[in-house]
């Protein structure tokens, strides 16, 4: 069905209306000319569209931006510079990536070793006095994240203690090697262990796996315990 040339011109915004005539009459320069134009009257939006558009855009004023996450450094990745970024760039924060079967093995997944160089150089650093806080964050998969979800503290209470991490991201999904098809009875465990380390942030990703551990956490929200949407 052919349609309304006068609606389809209605809808275009002016600026592009105006752009468009014009390199169209360039094109027409050396041509015949082209009668019948008929100027255009101006839309000005009223007063209630201008306080709609607004009011919609709003909301993104309550965003707060905290840290940029740079997630899976590792052994290729020097310690020195690691600190000497985080120290040019004070919301940067490391992802570290833990899962046992590829720790130290795989690219994204740093070694123990490294660890502990890294906790070495920010030691190092703290002596001097002129060194401001780096930030670390645990991106738990595989059996270290069904451990934390089945009540034990151990490991985060060792990233925290030992090695300065202040957020555990927990990833209880296929993807990342964890059988998600029951996580819903893991729901008391992790809570105990979300309560029994309050200094640490626990990030849950919630995803169509993730929903029905993720919602009933939502209903009775912890002050250390946020959510990371993942569309995918």
């Amino acid at each position: 069905m052919a349609s309304d040339p006068s609606e389809s011109e209605e809808s275009i915004p002016e600026e592009q209306k105006a752009e468009g005539k014009t390199q169209h009459l360039r094109g027409m320069a050396g041509g015949p000319r082209c009668h019948g134009l008929q100027p255009q009257p101006r839309h000005r939006p009223r007063s209630c569209e201008v306080q709609d558009k607004v009011a919609d855009v709003e909301p993104l004023r309550g965003l707060k931006f905290s840290f940029l996450c740079l997630s899976g450094v590792d052994d290729s990745v020097s310690p020195r510079t690691l600190c000497d970024i985080s120290q040019e760039f004070s919301f940067v924060e490391w992802g570290v990536n833990f899962r046992a079967e590829k720790q130290g093995k795989e690219p994204r997944y740093a070694s123990l070793a490294w660890l502990r160089q890294l906790r070495e150089e920010i030691d190092r650093r703290q002596q001097t006095g002129k060194f401001a806080p780096i930030h670390f964050a645990a991106h738990l998969g595989g059996e270290y994240c069904v451990d934390v979800m089945k009540g034990d503290a151990s490991l985060v209470r060792t990233l925290w203690e030992d090695y300065g991490f202040l957020r555990v991201q927990l990833s209880p999904t296929r993807a990342h090697g964890v059988n998600s098809s029951q996580l819903r009875k893991y729901l008391t465990s992790l809570r105990s262990v979300i309560v029994a380390l309050p200094q640490v942030e626990f990030v849950l990703e919630v995803t169509r796996e993730t929903r029905g551990l993720s919602f009933a956490l939502m209903d009775d929200p912890q002050p250390n315990l946020a959510f990371f949407f993942n569309c995918e």
